[in-house]
């Protein structure tokens, strides 16, 4: 059975991701925008990519260390989760995302990461 810390580490690791491409999609709309700011809206959603990126990179290595690896297909999904395979220790598990717990822990991780670049 895996620690709670273990499964937060899983559960990032699937949701930065999603988090990384939703903040890169906008950063694209914002740079062809008609925005004064622009490129000050464009810069900042890269500084929060970057920092993104290099979170997921330490997840990836704590995972590792771990022995554990999720592997990066969705196994299965129906209305209301999705379901990751990984593997701990050599064994077969699986991690189940509800989507809606998805969605708010996308939310609250974006929030996070703009609450940090404003503090800068």
């Amino acid at each position: 059975m895996n620690s709670e810390k273990e499964l937060t580490l899983i559960r990032d690791y699937i949701t930065l991701p999603i988090a990384i491409t939703i903040v890169n999609k906008n950063r694209i709309e914002l740079k062809e925008s008609q925005y004064t700011l622009r490129s000050l809206y464009a810069a900042t959603a890269t500084v929060i990519i970057n920092k993104m990126r290099n979170d997921l990179e330490t997840i990836r290595r704590q995972l590792n260390e771990l022995h554990i690896s999720v592997i990066n297909t969705k196994e299965k999904k129906d209305e209301d989760s999705v379901y990751f395979p990984y593997l701990y220790r050599g064994q077969r598990c699986e991690f189940t995302l509800e989507r809606e717990v998805a969605k708010q822990d996308i939310r609250t991780k974006l929030n996070n990461y703009i609450n940090e670049v404003i503090k800068i």
